[in-house]
């Protein structure tokens, strides 16, 4: 039972931090904008209007919580959004929190962006 204990604490210790590093306008922009395909941080630093410094910064974050996936070719780094690792970050949210109505909010949440 303790082993259960000191699992779900970790659980939601990791939780906290990926809903940290997720609550952050810039990484969410950073993920939008590399939801769909491998973006560089030029390209990105471009489209933020941010520095290259600032773009690395946050992407670095992201990276080492796994929501992030890098290519290198060459001199050039790429990066693409995980999506593995962030429907993880949210099955884990449903499973230590509970299933919420989703679909009740889905619907209220359609008609406000009407």
């Amino acid at each position: 039972i303790k082993e259960d204990i000191l699992e779900k604490m970790k659980e939601k210790k990791n939780l906290a931090k990926a809903f940290e590093i997720l609550g952050n306008t810039t990484r969410l922009e950073i993920l939008k904008i590399i939801r769909t395909e491998e973006k560089c941080v030029d390209f990105i630093s471009k489209k933020l209007k941010l520095s290259q410094p600032t773009i690395s910064y946050h992407l670095k974050l992201l990276l080492n919580l796994g929501l992030v996936k890098q290519n290198k070719v060459a001199q050039w780094v790429r990066y693409k959004l995980n999506e593995k690792k962030l429907e993880e970050v949210f099955a884990d949210f449903f499973k230590t929190y509970g299933n919420f109505e989703l679909k009740k909010r889905e619907k209220n949440l359609k008609i406000i962006l009407q």
